[in-house]
């Protein structure tokens, strides 16, 4: 009795092309949950963000009145330009250690910026808030209101 030797070729077209398509579709829904995770952490970034310059805000107040300055807020955040936040030109460089350089973020003017959930804040030097802009004000309205508290 002689055994009957089989070989096998590997797989066929159909499989390997069945495999390709199964790797790219679960590649594909694994990028897509990155960049949902990734935008979901930008966002969830935004308020402690927000308090921190509240708090380098309000440390700057205090070294000041501990000078006895008459000055008791930084006139600007930052010297940063309009526009989108960068790595060379971060945004809150005068009262955090560190200028923030978190994408989304941008500055619109002078003491105004816009956060990556597309709110706007604004920031006054005379009484160091860093409140929010209420949602019906144009960009190009000549009366600017007082912001709102969040």
């Amino acid at each position: 009795m002689h055994k009957a030797i089989t070989r096998s070729a590997g797989y066929s077209r159909l499989e390997a092309a069945f495999m390709l398509v199964l790797v790219l579709l679960v590649g594909l829904l694994a990028v897509t949950k990155y960049f949902e995770i990734s935008k979901d952490a930008e966002e969830a970034m935004e308020p402690g963000l927000i308090e921190g310059v509240r708090a380098g805000i309000a440390s700057y107040a205090e070294e000041s009145r501990e000078r006895g300055s008459a000055v008791h807020y930084p006139n600007v955040l930052d010297d940063a330009a309009p526009g989108a936040v960068t790595p060379r030109d971060p945004f809150f460089g005068r009262v955090l250690e560190k200028g923030v350089a978190v994408e989304g973020w941008s500055k619109l003017k002078k003491n105004q910026y816009r956060t990556p959930s597309g709110r706007r804040i604004v920031y006054n030097p005379e009484t160091g808030e860093f409140l929010f802009l209420p949602e019906e004000l144009s960009p190009g309205s000549a009366h600017v209101p007082a912001p709102d508290k969040p």
